[in-house]
């Protein structure tokens, strides 16, 4: 085909299509009189293109898309946009998908009804592309930076009340999940207590001595809010904050800080995002930059004839006691009878943090992050359901995907064959 022709047209076949495409020969044709070819032979030899090798795991990637179409499927009609992402601790994608999907055999067919729906926008790839509130997610953003800067340190504590009263006007007094359901309150929390019970007014007062300045911040650090360099198309997401209200034609007070610090606000981020973030901070603070490609190979298989190194994009000095104050929190949620019946079975232990995003005149969206193993990460995972209301409703999907990655036979070993799709 012709030197300047372009064969992938979208995902990774566009994102590789250097290494894909090859080299085109010179051939010389010699005819008769009557144009009819007497000889032919190759001045230059065309070379076909490499073979890439993605970082996804085959058989996670089928085991997250199949869990997230069950999923939706089981939750009726108020479900039915999802998407999951599991990298590994370099920011490589382990598994991405997004729901509804296609069939890829068929989407030149289909490709103008599929493009026309706007209610589905199964086009969209929500994993890289769908910006969502984190909610409670972010509350281990709000706890390194506190930590970090001093605010707090890990022994230090904040009494819950059920209402956060520290603004005289009332209507700057936002209640604590626990009081708006059985008018409770947490009492006397530390940061690993406060992850654990996802306890409001804890982040609503260190959020606001942190400053919303540092939570931008250590949000940058972590990569939220910014592109993640994957290879395919994405969306860079908003850090609350009074640049980010008046950008969007808002105004920004003192007291949104609070919201901001719980994972509300104008806090917008993709499922990418926040998985990487999550591998962030367990793998010590160093931040990669997210990639699918892993190497690729000469159109024989005979010779690597490039191997990607992963790109550290930043350093985010924690303090050991700091990060295990705060994974502490996320083991003993996953510990905690709502999440035991999930994670006991699994072979190594889970850190987890649920996330409700409260979206105006909608159900709340379900946010999930995860990481595994406790003691020496490998994987962190983050879910997300349009509506899906608790995070914790997504739990059963994550224990189901850590389960296939966990499992004695090794993925990788299984490969599908060229052309063939995963569903």
């Amino acid at each position: 085909y012709p030197m300047d022709a372009t064969v992938g047209r979208d995902g990774v076949e566009l994102a590789f299509e250097s290494w894909l495409h090859g080299t085109s020969g010179t051939r010389l044709t010699e005819k008769d009189e009557n144009g009819n070819i007497i000889s032919q032979e190759w001045k230059h030899e065309p070379e076909p293109g490499g073979n890439v090798i993605l970082t996804l795991d085959t058989a996670l990637q089928a085991t997250l898309e199949n869990k997230l179409a069950e999923y939706t499927a089981a939750s009726g009609d108020e479900v039915g946009k999802a998407a999951g992402v599991v990298v590994d601790m370099n920011g490589g994608v382990l598994a991405l998908a997004s729901y509804p999907t296609y069939d890829l055999a068929s989407v030149r067919e289909n490709y103008a009804e599929l493009s026309s729906d706007t209610e589905n926008r199964p086009l969209l790839n929500r994993a890289t592309q769908g910006i969502y509130a984190p909610g409670s997610t972010f509350k281990m953003l709000t706890a390194v930076a506190a930590l970090s800067v001093g605010v707090i340190s890990p022994r230090d504590t904040v009494q819950c009340t059920g209402i956060y009263r520290f603004y005289s006007d009332p209507r700057s007094q936002p209640a604590c999940w626990i009081w708006n359901s059985v008018r409770g309150t947490h009492g006397s929390e530390n940061v690993t207590k406060a992850i654990t019970d996802s306890c409001n007014i804890f982040f609503y007062d260190v959020g606001r001595r942190t400053t919303i300045a540092k939570i931008r911040e250590y949000a940058a650090k972590f990569g939220l809010g910014e592109y993640t360099g994957i290879e395919i198309a994405e969306e860079k997401g908003y850090v609350a904050g009074p640049e980010t209200s008046e950008m969007l034609g808002g105004v920004w007070y003192d007291g949104n800080t609070m919201y901001a610090s719980i994972g509300q606000e104008n806090n917008q981020f993709t499922p990418l995002q926040l998985a990487n973030y999550v591998a962030t901070l367990v793998n010590g603070g160093k931040h990669y930059q997210c990639h699918l490609l892993k190497e690729v190979k000469s159109s024989d298989y005979s010779q690597t004839v490039y191997e990607y190194e992963p790109v550290l994009l930043d350093t985010i000095d924690i303090e050991d006691e700091d990060l295990n104050a705060i994974k502490l929190g996320m083991l003993n949620l996953s510990q905690t009878a709502s999440m035991a019946r999930y994670f006991s079975s699994l072979p190594v232990d889970v850190g987890c943090k649920t996330g409700t995003a409260e979206v105006a005149t909608k159900a709340a969206n379900a946010v999930f992050v995860c990481f595994a193993p406790y003691d020496n990460p490998q994987v962190a995972l983050c879910l997300v359901a349009e509506q899906g209301d608790a995070g914790g409703n997504l739990a059963q999907v994550a224990a189901d995907i850590l389960a296939q990655y966990f499992s004695t036979t090794s993925s990788l070993n299984d490969q599908s064959g060229e052309n063939v799709l995963l569903r």
